[in-house]
């Protein structure tokens, strides 16, 4: 028999069973007897029925089981950021304790957004996309539960979030605490970011959350200096030409070839900041003798580092755990509203007073 015009009824004629049988055997197991159950599963394995159409019954239920992350980059970066696979660590989790599933809907390379159109979930979060995205219109088309992740902030819709320009300007302030007044700043995506006189809710607006995000660290950094009484002209920003190790390797020779040299590094990533500290050990640069690091975000390796690594811990994990229950709740009817994410500067042995 051809596979594709087998139905419920095909196999309950097959098995001598009501059509109800059938259903329950695959949707309500505990409806029916051990022995009914596995009889008309074997009658449908003999006819090659594979069970009903998973879009099918999600249109009935009127539930997917099932929330979408929208990206803002290609699928492959999703495994490739250690910030963003802390996130979404926390999403799955949270997901998975519920019973439901993940769906990973990319915006980049997606033609005319047919994968968010025709992605069969209850719920969207929506990661570090720029409000004028097209994308997010065509999420909100779907009128689904939406929660935002990042600076993104849509009307009516909760929002999982940090200060990072304050965070920033706590890690400024440890590292002027601490005596330096030299610094140097490693970011990444600088030429996407907004002009620094337009307001971060505007720049939201165009600029995809990521690159928002590090203006504000840069931003936070630099007003931290200004509060000490420091000029920002003492800050030299290098602007790496990716979000990863080599990169931030690279850009740490960058500051070393200054004169004077900086005596104490800000990354905007743990990423970068780890790269910059690989610099600094492969070219004998004592850290934190000689030179401070101090990274962003609190990721597994920060802890793990030769030596140890200064970072701002914004809980990305707990960011993810903490979209996924807002969007369930919303998909479940509940009222939802974002508690506030808070950051707190760790502060480990890849920091220290300057050298005399």
């Amino acid at each position: 028999m051809n596979e594709g015009r087998l139905t419920l009824d095909s196999v309950a004629a097959a098995a001598g069973v009501s059509r109800m049988t059938v259903s329950n055997a695959y949707n309500r197991p505990d409806q029916l007897s051990a022995a009914t159950r596995a009889h008309v599963l074997k009658v449908a394995a003999e006819l090659g029925y594979a069970g009903p159409d998973p879009a099918g019954r999600s249109l009935r239920r009127r539930r997917a089981g099932t929330v979408g992350v929208l990206l803002t980059e290609q699928l492959p970066y999703a495994f490739a950021d250690a910030g963003l696979i802390s996130f979404l660590h926390g999403v799955a989790t949270e997901l998975g304790d519920a019973g439901y599933a993940l769906l990973l809907v990319p915006t980049e390379g997606n033609t005319e957004h047919a994968l968010v159109r025709n992605a069969i979930v209850d719920g969207f979060i929506v990661a570090t996309l720029a409000g004028r995205d097209p994308a997010v219109a065509d999420v909100m088309a779907r009128k689904l539960p939406i929660v935002t992740w990042g600076n993104l902030r849509l009307p009516g819709m909760p929002r999982v979030g940090v200060d990072n320009a304050k965070a920033a300007q706590d890690a400024g302030r440890h590292l002027v605490e601490l005596g330096h007044q030299r610094f140097g700043v490693v970011t990444f995506g600088a030429s996407r970011a907004p002009d620094p006189a337009i307001d971060d809710a505007t720049a939201a607006l165009d600029v995809p959350g990521t690159y928002l995000a590090m203006r504000q660290r840069i931003s936070g950094f630099r007003r931290a200096l200004v509060d000490a009484g420091i000029s920002p002209d003492s800050v030299t920003v290098i602007n790496a030409s990716a979000n990863s190790r080599g990169a931030g390797q690279r850009a740490l020779t960058e500051l070393l070839a200054l004169s004077p040299t900086p005596t104490a590094v800000f990354a905007v990533t743990d990423v970068l900041a780890l790269g910059a500290l690989q610099g600094a050990i492969s070219t004998g640069v004592d850290v934190p003798g000689a030179l401070s690091i101090v990274g962003f975000d609190d990721i597994d390796d920060a802890a793990r580092s030769t030596p140890p690594l200064t970072t701002v811990s914004q809980g990305l994990l707990g960011q993810g755990r903490l979209a996924a229950r807002l969007v369930l709740d919303a998909v479940a009817g509940k009222s939802t509203a974002a508690p506030q994410v808070r950051c707190e500067l760790v502060v480990r042995a890849s920091t220290g007073p300057p050298r005399q």
